[in-house]
């Protein structure tokens, strides 16, 4: 009679086992979802940025259409070796009246990456 009443502990052991292992696997399965989820929002904001800065890069280089380009030494560069030429770069220049104009307008337009 006394075999009836012993608790079976090797099914308990696997039980316990068991449910540990399963455990472990859905909380390793929800972590990955999670990372996931947090990284496709990630690249959908990185999108929506370099989306932006492109649009504003090419509203920017419209603006400057009609404004004198000049070329001009750089003086930022090293100095040429004997016999080089000179390195110059590309100016545009914009009176100081209309770059103000300018700079105010893109100051004013709001920034849709900010959301406000």
């Amino acid at each position: 009679m006394a075999r009836y009443d012993d608790l079976n502990t090797k099914m308990i052991a696997y039980a316990a086992v068991l449910s540990i292992v399963v455990l472990v696997i859905i909380l390793q399965g929800t972590q990955a979802l999670c990372y996931n989820m947090v990284n496709s929002v990630d690249s959908v904001k990185d999108s929506n940025k370099s989306d932006h800065a492109l649009v504003a890069k090419s509203e920017q280089l419209s603006a400057l259409n009609g404004f004198k380009r000049a070329s001009v030494i750089d003086e930022a560069a090293e100095p040429p070796k004997k016999g080089e030429p000179q390195p110059m770069k590309k100016v545009i220049r914009i009176p100081i009246e209309d770059a103000q104009k300018l700079v105010i307008r893109e100051m004013t337009i709001p920034d849709p990456a900010s959301g406000k």
